[in-house]
């Protein structure tokens, strides 16, 4: 079912994005839904009057205060009437119909039967005693023992006829009195003293035997007689009235609220508070306001951290509705507010949007539960120090184990908030205290179990890019994933070197670095439909774009790889996140290669439309797609150009970050000059450890030779010129013509000089620069980066 809604939502509400016009309309939908709904869940008590008197005061509730009558009143109690009229019908004997002779006759006939069958089978000259013994057991209507059977078996014809006819006689006696059935057990224990002195004991245990199976009751309940007396009993009490004189106290304080103090209250209209209705709902309106300004102020100033668009931020204000009107549904009952898994929330926010917005809206809701709970400091510092504890201790969201070492850390802060509220009570008789640590302590565990539900049902509900999905999605034997590599060995391989440079770009800057690995392994998917007209999937000097010789062909079969992994995408259900990557990498950049034929083949730049040769983008709309196009540029790039040093491959880098910049390519991605520089710093150490230079050892037979350097990669030495990574570089594509290069082994001797050093080939590969953040206290790498 969860899968038939995430369709549902797909389809008609499709994730949209800042150029859509609607844009700006559906945040401002959002945020007015949101404030809304806020202000009736704050003030319901006073907007739902006819919900107040549940939700404000309940039966079993203690009442702070004295209450006071603020008029004279009389009325009809109707709590007291029911009680005295349910005391009438309680009173009511139960009516039992006359005994029915026709039970005594039935089961007189019935012994009868019994005796006579009993004295054919004494008289059976054939039987055996077992056999004789087997006939008297099959009688269903009785349940004699062992030692009565015997008993009948072996007295005499004189003595069993004594006790035939006394047996009668006894149940005849008995049956005559009134027998109900609640005093059969009661009659049953008389019936020794009916029967004969003259028998002995063993013929008077046949004969009590014999009659107690066969009593039955024949006095039966008349319902319809007792239940119209039980009417009648009720419909002759009164009803019952009560009066309050003014100023008269209804409930003293400290008294727990019965069911006729509260018909009282609710009669003085104690419960509705009209006067303060409009007060309650101003604020509630003006809190619900600040609450969305403060987070859309946040979200517009770090918009660069999560997904803007409006689906996700109605997600994020949808979640925040649900953790209000799940306080408010906790607020109606004794310190069930100690108990509600608010830091759930902060727990969810963490794994599906970011840290900070976690502990923003965190706060947010402590502030408005704080309202709900009559301006209580206590639960509203429980909700937001509770939260922001946990939403910081979940270092690792996609490991269960994580959720629950959070909750057990916030369920000790609730207890420490909890002590430093109530050291007062700690000497109270009535365990006051004691209930309110155990509901902390359960608290943490419920906010961890009821968070990992959430994503859960949230990850299969929006399809969302959640943690628990990515790592499921980032599996070799996920199937397009095995469909890649299978029929794009090469692309696949081209895939995990983009995600390890994208993957330790993104954790430079403070990106997800989660998101781009799992994006990268799927951004180039469409290619495994046609993978022969890619460079790094050819083989055996074949090249598809000769034999087709037609630029517009050629380009449209490059072009059409985004969009066709966009189509497999949707039809493999990954999130739109990730599909976000697969449209964005090369975003609106044209396949340059093809385009400069078709300019050669025309002779007329006029005649040639760039569109033709032109990717639909968008552009990169993030900071994490935005890495994804450099990553997949320079990798490509670098790999086909094949550079002999390491400042070539510095120059690659630069250039192609350039060549983005000046097109425009990172426009709207929100990177900056600062994220750049780190992750064009990153990606020339990386490249350099990949497509270093390795000595080229001398053989072992012959003379000594001086080492000499050789220039190889890890790439095979026959590299394609991909044609749709020409465009990496403006300046490259008119001098990487569309056929197979081969590499050649050069020897370099040792730079002689400083000079030279950046111009040389590289004798051992370069360290790697740690991309984590350093702990100053520690000095090693932060876990949370």
């Amino acid at each position: 079912m969860l899968s038939g809604v995430s369709r549902f939502l797909d389809r008609f509400f499709p994730p949209a994005r800042r150029e859509q016009p609607l844009y700006r309309l559906l945040l401002t939908l959002v945020a007015v839904a949101f404030v809304l709904i806020a202000t009736v869940v704050i003030a319901f008590d006073s907007i739902f009057l006819s919900q107040n008197a549940v939700t404000a005061l309940q039966i079993g509730s203690i009442a702070s205060s004295d209450i006071r009558a603020p008029f004279s009143v009389v009325f009809i109690s109707e709590v007291l009437t029911d009680r005295m009229r349910q005391a009438a019908v309680a009173g009511v004997s139960p009516i039992y119909a006359p005994p029915d002779p026709n039970v005594a006759r039935q089961q007189i006939q019935l012994l009868r039967q019994i005796l006579e069958f009993i004295d054919n089978v004494r008289h059976d000259p054939f039987g055996t005693p077992e056999q004789k013994t087997r006939d008297i057991n099959s009688i269903t209507a009785l349940a004699l023992d062992a030692v009565v059977i015997e008993t009948l078996l072996n007295m005499d014809d004189e003595t069993w006829n004594a006790v035939s006819d006394e047996t009668v006689t006894v149940l005849e006696r008995v049956m005559r009195e009134s027998i109900r059935e609640s005093e059969l057990m009661q009659i049953a224990d008389q019936i020794p003293t009916q029967v004969s002195l003259r028998f002995d004991t063993e013929a008077a245990a046949v004969v009590i035997d014999l009659v107690h199976d066969l009593l039955r009751p024949n006095r039966f309940l008349d319902a319809a007689a007792t239940s119209a007396a039980e009417v009648a009993a009720a419909e002759g009490v009164e009803p019952q009235s009560r009066s309050f004189e003014r100023g008269q106290v209804v409930v003293r304080a400290g008294t727990r609220i019965e069911a006729a103090d509260y018909e009282a209250l609710s009669q003085l209209g104690l419960l509705s508070s009209p006067d303060r209705r409009a007060q309650m709902i101003v604020r509630a309106f003006l809190a619900s306001l600040l609450v969305m300004i403060t987070l859309a102020l946040y979200v517009t100033r770090n918009a660069d951290q999560f997904n803007t668009s409006p689906r996700s931020i109605a997600l994020l204000a949808g979640i925040f509705v649900i953790a209000l009107v799940g306080a408010r549904l906790f607020s109606g009952g004794d310190n069930l507010l100690y108990l509600y898994p608010a830091a759930a929330m902060a727990l969810l926010l963490v794994a599906i949007a970011h840290l900070e917005i976690a502990i923003v809206a965190g706060f947010c809701l402590a502030l408005l539960v704080g309202l709900m709970s009559n301006n209580s400091l206590e639960i509203a510092v429980s909700i937001g120090v509770g939260g922001t504890v946990g939403a910081l201790m979940l270092r690792r969201s996609d490991r269960f184990n994580s959720y629950f070492g959070a909750g057990f850390v916030v369920g000790l802060t609730d207890v420490v908030i909890v002590t430093l509220f109530n050291l007062g009570s700690l000497v109270s008789e009535d365990g006051t205290f004691g209930t309110l640590i155990l509901y902390a302590l359960i608290n943490g565990v419920l906010a961890a179990m009821t968070a990992l539900a959430g994503m859960y049902g949230l990850t299969l509900l929006f399809n969302l890019p959640t943690s628990l999905k990515l790592v499921e999605l980032s599996q070799p034997n996920q199937p397009l994933l095995q469909k890649l590599l299978r029929n794009a060995p090469g692309t696949y391989q081209h895939s995990l070197q983009v995600a390890n440079l994208a993957e330790q770009a993104a954790n430079a800057i403070d990106a997800d670095a989660d998101l781009l690995r799992v994006a990268a392994l799927y951004h180039d998917i469409g290619k495994a439909n046609n993978p022969g007209f890619f460079v790094e999937n050819q083989a055996d000097n074949v090249n598809p774009h000769d034999a087709l010789n037609d630029p517009y062909r050629s380009a449209a079969i490059i072009i059409d790889h985004v969009l066709d992994g966009d189509k497999m995408a949707k039809q493999s259900r990954l999130p739109s996140r990730l599909r976000d990557f697969i449209l964005e990498h090369h975003g609106t950049t044209q396949v340059t290669y093809f385009y400069n034929k078709a300019l050669q083949a025309a002779g007329d730049d006029e005649a040639v439309d760039i569109s033709e040769f032109t990717y639909p983008g968008p552009k990169p709309q993030s900071r994490e797609t935005a890495i994804m196009m450099l990553a997949d540029s320079c990798e490509s790039t670098v790999r086909a150009r094949k550079p002999a040093h390491k400042a070539e491959i510095a120059e690659i880098v630069q250039g192609i970050f350039d060549a983005r910049m000046r097109d425009g390519q990172l426009d709207e991605c929100g990177l900056t000059l600062r994220d750049l520089t780190a992750v064009k710093e990153i990606f020339i150490d990386m490249l350099q450890a990949v497509f270093h230079p390795r000595i080229n050892y001398p053989s072992s037979g012959g003379a000594r030779r001086p080492a000499q350097v050789a220039v190889t990669q890890q790439v095979p030495i026959e590299v394609y010129s991909r044609p749709d990574e020409a465009q990496a570089t403006p300046e490259e594509p008119a001098e990487l013509p569309p056929k197979r290069q081969t590499s050649e082994v050069r020897p370099v001797a040792p730079p002689t000089s400083s000079e030279d050093a950046d111009e040389s080939p590289l004798l051992e590969v370069p360290p790697l620069r740690r991309t984590q953040r350093m702990n100053p206290a520690e000095k090693e790498p932060d876990d949370d980066v």
